[in-house]
């Protein structure tokens, strides 16, 4: 999309994310996608109007909508997208504390290199999964780590970054315990006592690389069914934690993995889920399905190169310049 011919974009920004840079940062963006050609309306999102509140209500107007902040940011832009039921491409300026979604699909999570990215990239069709009534983007999941994403207060994020995470996890280690459920694949079902279950579309979750080098794709109408047996001891976690770093997990006894377009969730008590980072409710029983090719998210051309001294680079230094 190097050529906008003055297409109408939708800057959707969460002010409080990236350390609350963003809204600094929001002018320049407006500025350098203005210097490629497109005509830019901008919207904050606020405590009583998320971002797929705007996307609904205003999304349908434009031709490009651009969203900037976390991975929950993103979810629901893509929500307001499918609300409108209508084929518009989506751009991500990832500004959250792990981003795993952009870490998947090498989205830049400089911001600056991100805007570029936007301008000079193309649509690539997307998968994302239905979650009941909802939508998700990357994951959905169940289980311990899981209450880390929504248990860790936005201040901390802002200052620790993905840290925050992990020092939420070690707080709650000594608490963690066995979910009961019962769950169906495309027909195969396992039955057991988990430490971790998920429907998942992207390499990381909570920036811990769990799915590398295990054939996932984004655009193949499939999910990963993953689910971790839970630990008898702490070696068997240590070990998960080490296969994860190793990006070995596939060979890890513990850990089921399966690539499917249909699954179910049966569990005995309501059991907490989390959809991309974003709390999803309690559930007793709960179906989880693929739906192809949903979306189109902006992603960077493979032959695309940023060159230094590019009149139109945008760069840390020409924000500090603008503020000055």
């Amino acid at each position: 999309m190097a050529d906008a011919n003055n297409q109408k974009m939708l800057l959707v920004v969460n002010p409080v994310s990236g350390k609350k840079m963003a809204k600094q940062y929001m002018m320049r963006m407006i500025n350098r996608f203005d210097q490629a050609g497109y005509n830019v309306t901008a919207c904050c999102t606020q405590i009583d109007k998320n971002a797929f509140d705007i996307v609904k209500a205003r999304g349908g107007e434009f031709d490009i909508i651009v969203c900037c902040g976390g991975d929950g940011t993103l979810k629901e832009t893509v929500c307001g997208v499918m609300a409108l039921g209508k084929d518009i491409p989506i751009g991500y300026l990832p500004m959250g504390s792990t981003n795993d979604f952009a870490h998947s699909m090498n989205i830049p999570t400089d911001v600056f290199a991100a805007v570029e990215a936007i301008i000079n990239g193309e649509p690539k069709p997307m998968d994302i999964g239905k979650f009941g009534d909802e939508h998700f983007m990357y994951v959905a999941g169940f289980g311990n780590f899981t209450a880390i994403s929504y248990a860790v207060n936005q201040k901390i994020k802002n200052v620790l970054g993905r840290n925050a995470y992990y020092l939420q996890a070690a707080k709650d280690f000594v608490k963690m315990r066995p979910y009961h459920a019962r769950v169906e694949a495309d027909g195969e079902f396992f039955e057991g006592d988990w430490f971790y279950g998920a429907a998942s579309n992207s390499y990381s979750v909570g920036g811990m690389p769990v799915l590398h080098n295990m054939g996932v794709e984004f655009d193949d109408g499939l999910h990963e069914l993953v689910l971790v047996r839970m630990f008898k001891n702490l070696g068997e976690l240590l070990r998960l934690a080490n296969d994860m770093v190793h990006k070995t997990v596939a060979q890890n006894d513990n850990v089921i993995i399966r690539h499917c377009k249909n699954i179910k969730f049966m569990f005995d008590d309501p059991t907490p889920f989390t959809l991309d980072g974003e709390f999803g409710g309690n559930q007793l029983e709960v179906e989880a399905a693929t739906l192809k090719h949903a979306v189109r998210i902006m992603v960077q051309k493979p032959e695309w190169v940023s060159v230094a001294g590019d009149d139109h680079e945008f760069t840390e230094e020409t924000v500090q310049e603008t503020a000055e």
